[in-house]
């Protein structure tokens, strides 16, 4: 099964680009001059870990559609999340769905309402405006996590959104396969 790492420039790149490729290692920096006068940059600071969050994880067990104490304490915080890119007719621009299993769906006269119900809005700032490409196979997400009801510019309301980090420049292999047994 192959499987994609996504950050939010890496959106940018997949709307552009027709292969994906595994992102190559970076170029060496070279070394720093060794005279004293050297100014040195501090580094930007580093983002906090991001919290695996499976779709299992988002309702209680049972009839009722109650959040989980852990999804509810996760909002607003950085998360990892696997799952598979909704395949959608009229897909939202500078965005895509990601669903707990494979989906197909015709928006015609129900919008939205084919998606699961745990499904997760994922946005990128980097691919604004711009259509995001399909991509089969898992995909492991990262970034803050927000819950509640909000319409998007196009007013489909999502329940869950996921706001891409931007601090990767392409897509990855991701380590471990999805869970898609349950859901």
């Amino acid at each position: 099964m192959q499987r994609w790492v996504l950050g939010g420039a890496a959106l940018l790149v997949l709307a552009s680009a027709a292969a994906f490729a595994v992102q190559r290692a970076p170029e060496p920096t070279p070394p720093l001059p060794a005279t004293p006068s050297a100014a040195v940059s501090p580094a930007p600071p580093a983002l906090p870990e991001a919290e695996r969050l499976e779709f299992r994880e988002f309702f209680e067990p049972g009839a009722g559609l109650l959040l989980t104490p852990k999804l509810r304490a996760l909002s607003g915080k950085r998360v990892r999340l696997v799952g598979f890119m909704a395949q959608l007719e009229l897909p939202p621009r500078g965005a895509f769905y990601l669903v707990p299993r494979p989906v197909h769906c015709d928006e015609s006269g129900g919008g939205t309402a084919d998606l699961p119900l745990e499904s997760v809005l994922v946005l990128s700032t980097s691919s604004a405006g711009q259509a995001v490409p399909f991509l089969a196979g898992a995909l492991e997400v990262t970034g803050l996590l927000e819950v509640g009801n909000q319409p998007d510019s196009e007013g489909r309301v999502s329940a869950f959104r996921l706001r891409l980090d931007a601090e990767r420049p392409s897509p990855q292999p991701a380590a471990t396969p999805p869970d898609v047994s349950s859901g």
